[in-house]
């Protein structure tokens, strides 16, 4: 199966959580790993993916806007060349206590649930919460995106 995960970084902790998400899958999967400000939409779905893991941040109190930008792109694209994703999930990286993330996470997922072209959505919330504005992630915020992409892939098995 085909994967792109595809983050929004500032201070690196988006792509150090995609990048720890990539070696939790099997080797029987074909997995590229990208910036949203680095590859474009029309990229990945000429790619045709059978899943995407679709990752932002919340800075400023603004959540994801890149990556929901992004995403929005990526329906119009999936649309010219007639293709569908069948499943897709979110992360976000955050300074927040993770109450507060709750609803950004929600209007994220709500924008991913939306697209006409991603069959299945997976429900769970992925949220890691960094020490700074900067990073880094806290430890067991990695070991919780452990955690949920065994879930994710469990999900995508059944």
């Amino acid at each position: 199966m085909k994967l792109w995960i595809l983050y929004d970084t500032k201070f690196g902790n988006g792509k150090t959580l995609a990048e720890l998400l990539k070696k939790e899958f099997s080797e029987k999967w074909e997995i590229k790993l990208g910036d949203v400000k680095e590859i474009s939409p029309s990229t990945v779905a000429s790619d045709a993916p059978d899943v995407l893991i679709l990752g932002g941040a919340i800075r400023m109190f603004m959540g994801a806007p890149a990556s929901k930008k992004w995403l929005k792109q990526l329906n119009k694209e999936l649309d010219n060349v007639n293709k569908e994703i069948q499943y897709g999930t979110l992360f976000l990286t955050h300074a927040l206590s993770t109450s507060k993330v709750q609803g950004y996470y929600k209007r994220f997922l709500k924008k991913l649930k939306k697209s006409n072209r991603i069959v299945k959505t997976y429900p769970q919330m992925l949220t890691a919460r960094v020490q700074d504005v900067e990073g880094p992630i806290i430890e067991s915020e990695l070991e919780k995106a452990r955690k949920f992409i065994q879930e994710f892939n469990k999900w995508i098995e059944s």
